[in-house]
């Protein structure tokens, strides 16, 4: 009964939060930029997502413990693994907006789409490989244009947890760009949206920024992409280990 309330509960604070307030931000983010200028009005947009990302966690009574901030870094390709919706707020709220490769399906949810959008993000079919050789174009664009991105190179969310294989391809871009990767180690989303689960599960949530891993120390993007998906699939370890306890 405790997880239906507390889903409902979530449900209605989102829609309001994102839908309404949403609207709001967006609205008073372009008249700071019709009468100030544009790196104002971005700068309001940004602080207000990164508050979002973290009241998203408020919302559904679920502390969260970071380590690692110190290393975030500028223009950087942000690489972490894949347990559910929340991991998308979680990097928002603790690492900070950046545009991101999304799935498909979230370009049909209202309000989501809207800040996906703004922060100069794609979605991605996975089922149609001539799209995919458009992203690719538009990561390349992206980075080269002096941004961070936020991909999950799973290519999907766990469905228990453990890290999966990590695709090489856009590891290749980070070494033909010379882009550092910030490796991201993320436990405790899956419980809180289970795979093929209509209700919410409040729990823990824990998160590790490793520091960045520069691709001119790798000969391949295999071998760069072995580096990072170790880095990663070791923090899920000792998260999942010590429960987020930093010692």
């Amino acid at each position: 009964m405790k997880r239906v309330l507390v889903t409902i509960y979530f449900l209605v604070a989102a829609v309001l939060y994102i839908l309404i307030y949403g609207t709001v931000v967006l609205f008073i983010g372009l008249i700071i930029r019709i009468f100030a200028d544009k790196n104002k009005a971005r700068k309001f947009i940004d602080g207000q997502i990164k508050i979002f990302g973290k009241n998203a966690f408020r919302f559904m009574f679920s502390p969260v413990i970071v380590m690692g901030q110190e290393n975030v870094c500028e223009r950087c390709l942000v690489v972490a693994n894949h347990q559910s919706l929340m991991d998308i707020p979680l990097i928002l709220g603790y690492v900070g907006p950046m545009p991101m490769v999304a799935k498909k399906e979230l370009s049909r949810v209202p309000g989501v789409n809207w800040f996906v959008k703004y922060m100069g993000g794609f979605f991605l079919d996975r089922d149609n490989p001539a799209e995919g050789a458009q992203v690719i174009k538009k990561i390349i664009k992206t980075l080269s244009s002096g941004n961070s991105l936020l991909i999950f190179p799973e290519g999907t969310r766990s469905v228990d947890g453990t890290v999966g294989r990590f695709k090489t391809a856009i590891f290749k871009i980070a070494k033909k760009l010379n882009v550092k990767v910030l490796p991201i180690s993320i436990w405790g989303t899956i419980s809180l949206v289970p795979k093929r689960s209509l209700f919410l599960n409040p729990g823990p949530v824990s998160m590790i920024i490793h520091p960045p891993i520069s691709p001119n120390d790798f000969p391949s993007e295999e071998m760069l992409a072995q580096k990072v998906e170790e880095t990663v699939r070791l923090g899920v370890e000792r998260l999942k280990a010590t429960g987020g306890d930093s010692k």
